[in-house]
């Protein structure tokens, strides 16, 4: 259609112009036509694909120079750190507070994200002068979040301590206690440990006080539930709490802390990892943390911090560390959380000898 438009205009031009200036004039029209329809084209076709994903766009995060909207895109361009406008960064990075707005100047280089891979477009890439205070993100959280309905706590405790009890009152009368059934009971731990997770989690929430406003409901429910479990209720509210106030800090963190390379600890897992090889690391080190940390954590205090040494949930006094638990009201509810997993312990193993 925009060749014939353009042909169309050739032939009336040439009724009172030159040849040559006829068919100058008509090669225009032609090309600025042809350009409308593609520019048509590519707007309708931009349309079917997400936002900032065009038919030309970036899949390459790129590193770009900051300049003035006036310098625009050509000016000093470089093909790793091309500069551009600073009102297009601002466009594509509108802060939500005015504060952070002039994060963004100009001569400063910035990372521009590869095109559609970001809900932000790039936010989170940018220079922030200042973060918010805890007092500020709590502020912001909607008041509904912060009330505890007790109702429903326990519909999700019984919910979930029912069915774990259901599968192990079946396992009792289905599944004879014999080694020539181990492989059986295997699948029925596997099952029926997934299913307990949800009482533990639930025990989890009474331990942050998320549970319910009633204090003691909500400790006695953590402790009956971790007690069940074989999880010294009042003694792994403190170390978990000292965890989440030390998140992230190499010397005081609780658990999961990375060992350094001067440590003993640290030095003893590459030196393994070296004569083992990659693959068999992986299933060593995968074994390690799912069957034999968390008996681990408890009774030595494995991936905690130095600060506290060698630790024991049950036993807060030497031979081991007390650090985690100084004051005598914490070594207190220890012995307390001793109380309730010696009574499982008790009722298993009585459960173990009728079944002979």
């Amino acid at each position: 259609v925009a060749a014939g438009g353009g042909a169309t205009a050739g032939i009336e031009a040439r009724e009172g112009r030159g040849e040559g200036r006829e068919m100058e004039g008509s090669m225009r029209i032609a090309t600025k036509a042809a350009s409308r329809a593609r520019g048509v084209a590519g707007k309708a076709a931009s349309r079917a694909v997400p936002r900032g994903l065009g038919l030309h766009a970036s899949t390459r995060a790129r590193k770009v120079t900051v300049c003035s909207s006036k310098v625009g895109r050509n000016a000093g361009t470089k093909r790793e750190r091309s500069p551009v406008a600073r009102k297009a960064v601002m466009d594509r990075t509108t802060a939500t507070e005015e504060d952070n707005v002039a994060s963004v100047s100009e001569g400063e280089e910035i990372i521009v994200p590869p095109a559609g891979y970001s809900g932000l477009e790039g936010k989170a890439l940018r220079k922030v002068t200042k973060y918010p205070t805890k007092r500020e993100v709590l502020a912001a959280l909607p008041q509904e979040c912060w009330k505890k309905d007790t109702f429903k706590s326990m519909c999700y405790g019984v919910f979930s301590a029912s069915l774990t009890v259901a599968l192990g009152l079946f396992a009792y009368a289905f599944i004879p206690l014999k080694l020539a059934y181990l492989p059986v009971w295997a699948l029925y731990a596997a099952v029926n440990g997934t299913v307990a997770t949800g009482a533990w989690v639930v025990a989890h929430e009474c331990g942050h006080d998320a549970f319910s406003d009633n204090k003691k409901l909500q400790d006695a429910v953590g402790y009956v539930l971790h007690s069940a479990l074989l999880v010294p209720y009042f003694s792994w509210q403190r170390s978990h709490a000292v965890h989440h106030s030390r998140t992230n800090h190499m010397e005081e963190g609780e658990t999961h802390v990375p060992f350094t390379i001067d440590s003993v600890k640290g030095k003893a897992n590459y030196v393994l990892k070296e004569k083992l090889g990659k693959g068999l690391w992986k299933v060593v080190n995968l074994f390690i943390h799912l069957v034999v940390g968390w008996p681990a954590y408890l009774l030595t205090g494995a991936t905690g911090g130095s600060k506290y040494g060698v630790t024991n949930h049950f036993i807060p006094t030497k031979p081991f560390s007390d650090l985690l638990f100084p004051t005598k009201f914490l070594k207190d509810r220890v012995w307390l959380s001793d109380v309730g997993v010696a009574t499982t312990v008790a009722a298993l193993i009585y459960w173990g000898g009728k079944a002979k």
